[in-house]
């Protein structure tokens, strides 16, 4: 009876331990979230494992500073470098010896988040280096049918850049529908085409393991926003799909490293800009009153700017809004090379230097 005894409260004594010891452990540390860095123009921060970020040059408030173009990624795999965005020719050339210093290995592909120059007329100085470009199937339809009328206008004339003269346009290599994925075991990179939004072939580059996504013009950091290509209520909805991804950082196309709010802050944009106007339009307010009367005192905050003097943002959305946009047709028009211009202006050669383009 005794020895049953001490067997039973040897159990219990046991078991008290145990329970104990698991209450007593602390719970595992969660990863700690990536460092949002801190950067001037056209510095390179790695601000993951092989994961680097270049800031070009960007202002929506002082014409002084020049225009550098699209950020840029690069991505270290075990045998090659993966790239988002071409940027333009000169440009390109820029961060392909920013990579250089970096890593020794080869650049092999590289992704055109959309059509626009700035982010994919530097195709052909990365196929130089052996680089295959990515494109989504609307981008890469854009490049093929506009494209070559769109590079010549750019570069004709005595304000036409000088990096295109140069060179010739140079089509993309991979077409994906949907997603695209790189992945050799130390890197992941899933390259999304959620739909229309700043462009009809936007794709986004998703990096899983380091919760990064980088967003070409898609997301922006700024009001740097060109809409003369989008469908607004489209956008909203593909910001929507990139905030069920799990996110440290956003990589913008223009614009600093924010946290993953930016996308909320983006969509924001649009949806305060489509509800008001959307108002004015049912109340027969003209296109005047209602850009007089658009009332978001948070986005001047962010950007520095006043929502109302983007004028051109708010005649896409009411030309939306009453009917008067094919999107379908629309990537067919003009593609700027600087967010801040008209892009018939652009593309006729007529104001180039007041947008500080080269």
């Amino acid at each position: 009876m005794h020895q049953r005894l001490a067997i039973l409260t040897a159990v219990v004594c046991a078991f008290a331990l145990v329970v104990y010891a698991s209450a007593d452990r602390a719970a595992p540390e969660q990863p700690a979230a990536l460092a949002v860095p801190e950067m001037k123009f056209n510095d390179v921060k790695e601000i993951a494992p092989g994961v680097f970020f270049r800031y070009s040059s960007i202002s929506a408030t002082d014409p002084k500073i020049p225009f550098g173009g699209s950020n840029n990624i690069w991505v270290v795999f075990k045998d090659y470098v993966f790239v988002v965005d071409a940027n333009f020719p000169k440009e390109a050339a820029d961060v392909i010896a920013a990579i250089k210093k970096t890593t020794k290995k080869p650049i092999k592909f590289v992704l055109d988040t959309h059509h626009h120059g700035d982010h994919a007329y530097g195709n052909c100085i990365w196929a130089k280096e052996g680089a295959q470009i990515i494109a989504s199937t609307p981008t890469t339809r854009l490049l093929k049918t506009n494209g070559p009328k769109q590079w010549e206008d750019a570069a004709k004339g005595a304000m036409g850049r000088e990096d295109l003269k140069a060179n010739e346009l140079k089509q993309a290599d991979i077409s994906f529908d949907d997603k695209y994925v790189l992945e050799d075991g130390t890197q992941r990179v899933e390259i999304y085409a959620f739909g229309h939004s700043h462009t009809s072939g936007d794709a986004v580059a998703y990096l899983p393991k380091q919760k990064i996504l980088c967003t070409g013009d898609a997301c922006v950091n700024g009001a740097f926003n060109f809409m003369g290509h989008a469908d607004s209520g489209s956008w909203i909805t593909c910001l929507e799909k990139m905030e069920k991804l799990e996110i440290d950082l956003v990589c913008p196309g223009h614009g600093k490293v924010s946290r993953k709010d930016l996308l909320t802050t983006q969509k924001r944009y649009f949806a305060d800009m489509r509800a008001q106007i959307k108002k004015g339009v049912e109340a027969k307010k003209s296109l005047e009153d209602i850009t007089t009367a658009l009332d978001m005192p948070w986005y001047k905050e962010w950007t520095g700017k006043d929502a109302k003097d983007i004028k051109d943002n708010v005649k896409h959305v009411y030309d939306e809004l009453t009917g008067k946009i094919d999107h379908e047709r629309i990537g067919s028009r003009p593609a700027p090379l600087d967010w801040r211009g008209n892009p018939t202006e652009i593309a006729s050669g007529e104001s180039r230097r007041e947008l500080g383009t080269k």
